[in-house]
């Protein structure tokens, strides 16, 4: 106790005896009071004693006492709408099962305490005392205080308060949450440390929910508060709220940015890790907001704050939070059973869509450069690929607990109503890092964080990698993201604390290939036939990437004769990639084609011609395994070239078809990802039926391994999405753990049970258990009455249908597509297989459109 205390005592004493006692003993608990709907608050405007704080406007009462001076407009209308706000936050907090907060009642009541000025804040909740009384004076001396919340009126009704008048409400609730920290053990409530390890939880998930206690709430006669239409115009001055945070920097900000677009005021890099932390809301909102079912948005926050274990000192700050964060998500979040191993790159992902996806808006700091300029301030680079250029490779460094990320672009020709390429992405430890570093490796695209495939090991080198393929990187939203689609690494480990920063040698692109030449069928007097001759025109095509063990199937040289081919194969390919991953629907500028329709709009008119259409030549090219690192001559290749000439007779007579192994095979590169080169075949007639030459290059994707190693968890097969969409239908998300595991690592089911969270199921079983959506049963009505009560069409069923549509196409032309498409379409989920299959059987039953039964 000071000197100066000592000697007020007496002074103190005497004059509380003038003063009303603090309490009564029958006021209401704060238990009690909590449980009202809602929570009673009142505001008292005649200043309060508490600890100083800079700027604040203060004079000392009783010689020894800082009081806070009124406020200069203590309007009953402010005192109402403060009132009204905090009753509103407490009774959503109250409804999450959160308990009452340490705050000490006055008057039967929870009081909140109006000044004049707390030196730059809003609210504050800390140490205090309304009024003095005996009792007061004793424990002033003690320093022994009540808790209590302040507001100030010049921040919180200040230069904001025309643009964002809900503010002082927000920090309010902030303070309030405090309060409610307080009453669990082991949290100290207000952070006033000057330690910053830990305020990224501390400071930052007051923050987070203070915006979710006051939505609803119409302050000073505003509409109701409604983060989307309060922030849509990204000013400025939302970017705390809204948690304008670097992401490129570890989450539990264990290193500070060098500096922050929102905070140029963060001349130092103790200002910039402090502002950085608060600003982690962003964080907090998604996992246990945006991320939980409809009606349980933080609902499990009440048994986590549980978990807080005593701090062992202040240099494990820093992991003593990453350890209740990484423990808390694991033991109470429906979706993210692998904590931080999960919800971080999840949230990496969903943050960079948040303009379009939940904010709906690209104005001010949502437009595009602007908004990733927040979160990557070490930038995020530019790549773009077209048929030139298809590839780009490119070294990646992700810091711990944190992201990187890049853009891409495909700036060639579209592959018909399918549109960009089906591209893919392997990735490489460049540091030496193995196995262990492509685990902690998470990539993201379009918001949701992709599953992850199994990787494999090159027998040659030993080097282990990952890869993706068949993927849709068309941009959602071109227009609002200059037709850029981002994509997104996130590092963190499956034990956070052990995370390490590491890097990767990345490779992502699409496949090319080219033909050209002339080849010539010479005349055969014995048939009566003519001599036939093709020329292939030197055209370099896209390929879409797919990454598979073993030397996979021929290479498509030149388009596929028969129309629509090409963009249904495209099509089909990034249909069943997102369907594996189990990707929720997204806002889209405009309504993209289904494969179903682009399929099926393929074969709606096929005839002869359409199917082959005479001398165009169908060139392809059969590889052989490439060793990594290889680059030179490879013998081993082979080439066919397949056309129609109606000169050479009738149906059954006028197909060419010819095969050489006669190729000069020149690698140029080959890579854990793709290989790249350039061939040369030559036919001769006397051995292949054929003469001439064809010539082009290549790049090819697969994995250079016979067999892929399945991941470290099943649960790593799926996405963010489907594991979000699978924990909204009340399932436990391990259930999928065993599924996946049963299935061998080969894919997920095919579609979620339910549509909870965004997600329409296509799959019949769903529908027909009524976990499909009255919305979603309306939006897809023609798709799911393919379902019916009928068994399910069979691959054998399947091929039936697709010998039949194309029956008019010419072996070995005709068997080959067959088996492809039977593949296609059985990989689909079950409602589009059975719409796909119902049309079928009406066009070969002639029931279909356009049939004498039913015209068109």
């Amino acid at each position: 106790m000071s000197r100066m205390a000592r000697r007020a005592i007496p002074c103190l004493l005497l004059l509380s005896l003038a003063l009303p006692p603090s309490g009564r003993a029958d006021e209401p608990t704060s238990e009690s009071l909590w449980r009202e709907r809602p929570p009673p608050f009142r505001v008292y405007a005649e200043g309060f004693a508490g600890a100083p704080r800079p700027g604040a406007a203060i004079e000392t009462r009783l010689g020894v006492v800082p009081w806070f001076l009124p406020p200069l407009d203590p309007s009953a209308e402010r005192k109402a709408a403060l009132e009204q706000a905090a009753s509103h936050a407490a009774a959503r907090f109250a409804s999450a099962g959160l308990r009452a907060p340490r705050i000490t009642r006055r008057d039967g009541v929870f009081p909140l305490y109006f000044v004049r000025d707390l030196g730059a804040a809003a609210a504050q909740y800390g140490p205090g005392y309304g009024e003095i009384g005996m009792t007061e004076a004793l424990r002033v001396a003690e320093d022994d205080w009540d808790r209590v919340i302040a507001i100030g009126e010049v921040d919180g009704f200040g230069p904001d308060l025309g643009i964002y008048p809900e503010k002082v409400a927000a920090s309010g609730a902030h303070e309030l949450f405090h309060g409610v920290q307080a009453s669990y053990a082991h949290w100290s409530g207000h952070d006033a440390t000057q330690s910053h390890e830990q305020k990224w939880v501390t400071e930052a998930l007051p923050d987070a929910i203070a915006l979710w206690g006051i939505e609803g709430l119409a302050f000073l006669g505003n509409p109701p508060f409604d983060p989307r239409r309060r922030f849509a115009s990204g000013s400025q001055r939302f970017g705390k709220a809204l948690g304008l945070r670097p992401y490129d920097y570890p989450l539990d900000m264990r290193t500070a940015p060098p500096s922050m677009p929102i905070y140029p005021g963060g001349k130092t890099a103790e200002s910039r890790q402090q502002m950085a932390s608060y600003m982690t809301n962003s964080f907090w909102s998604f996992v246990w907001q945006h991320s939980l079912p409809a009606g349980k948005e933080w609902t499990p926050m009440s048994r986590a704050l549980l978990l807080r274990t005593p701090a062992r000192g202040t240099a494990s700050l820093r992991e003593d939070s990453v350890a209740w964060t990484h423990r808390s998500l694991v033991e109470y979040h429906p979706a993210w059973v692998g904590g931080l191993y999960d919800a971080l790159p999840a949230f990496i992902a969903w943050w960079v869509a948040y303009p379009d996806q939940v904010m709906r808006s690209r104005r001010g700091e949502f437009a595009h450069q602007r908004w990733l300029g927040h979160a990557f301030v070490d930038g995020c680079p530019s790549y773009e690929i077209n048929e030139a250029q298809p590839v780009v490779s490119f070294k990646l460094a992700v810091r711990e607990l944190a992201a990187a990320c890049v853009r891409v672009k495909w700036t060639g020709a579209p592959v018909g109503q399918s549109g960009w390429p089906a591209a893919a992405l392997v990735a490489v430890a460049a540091d030496g890092g193995g196995e262990a570093a492509l685990d902690d490796l998470h990539v993201g695209i379009h918001g949701s964080d992709l599953g992850k495939p199994g990787g494999f090991t090159d027998a040659s080198t030993g080097l282990p990698a990952i890869a993706w393929s068949g993927l849709s990187l068309d941009p959602l939203n071109p227009s609002r993201t200059e037709g850029e689609t981002v994509i997104t690494f996130t590092n963190v480990a499956r034990d956070p604390l052990a995370t390490r920063r590491r890097s990767y040698d990345i490779q992502l692109g699409v496949g090319t290939a080219s033909a050209s030449g002339q080849v010539t069928k010479p005349a055969d007097a014995a048939q009566a036939q003519p001599a036939s001759r093709v020329r292939v025109p030197d055209k370099r095509r896209a390929v879409p990437a797919v990454v598979a063990p073993g030397k996979g199937r021929p290479l498509q040289a030149t388009p596929a004769p028969a129309a629509g081919k090409d963009d249904c194969d495209n099509a089909t390919m990034k249909t069943a990639s997102a369907t594996l991953m189990g990707f929720a629907s997204r806002v889209r500028e405009r309504p993209a084609p289904s494969m179903q329709a682009i399929c099926l709009g393929a074969v709606a008119s096929l005839d002869r011609d359409s199917l082959q259409p005479p001398l165009v030549a169908d060139v392809q090219l059969k590889l052989p395994m490439v060793p990594v690192g290889h680059a030179g001559p490879l013998p081993g290749a082979e080439v066919h070239v397949d056309w129609r000439d109606p000169a050479l007779g009738g149906r059954g007579k006028d197909g060419v078809s010819a095969r050489t192994r006669d190729v000069r095979l020149e690698v140029e590169e080959s890579t854990l990802g793709f290989v790249r080169g350039r061939y040369a075949a030559r036919f001769v007639a006397a051995k292949h039926g054929v003469e001439g030459e064809l010539a082009g290059d290549f790049l090819v994707w697969r994995a250079h391994a016979d067999e892929l190693r399945p991941p470290g968890d099943p649960l790593d097969m799926a996405s963010s999405d489907l594991l979000l969409t699978f924990a909204a239908t009340g399932k436990d998300v391990t259930q999928m753990r065993a599924q996946l595991g049963r299935r061998g690592g080969e894919r997920a089911d095919r579609e979620p049970t339910g549509d909870a969270g965004g997600a329409c199921s296509l799959d019949c079983d769903a529908l027909r258990h009524g976990q499909v959506s009255a919305s979603c049963r309306s939006a897809l009505a023609e798709l799911y009455e393919a379902c019916g009560d009928h068994v399910a069409t069979d691959a054998a069923e399947v091929r039936a249908l697709a010998t039949w549509m194309l029956r008019n196409m010419p072996e070995p032309m005709r068997t080959e597509m067959v088996g492809q498409l039977v593949d296609q379409i059985m990989a689909m989920p079950s409602a589009m297989r059975e719409d796909w299959a119902r049309k079928l059987r009406a066009e070969r039953d002639g029931n279909g459109p356009g049939s004498p039964k039913n015209p068109r």
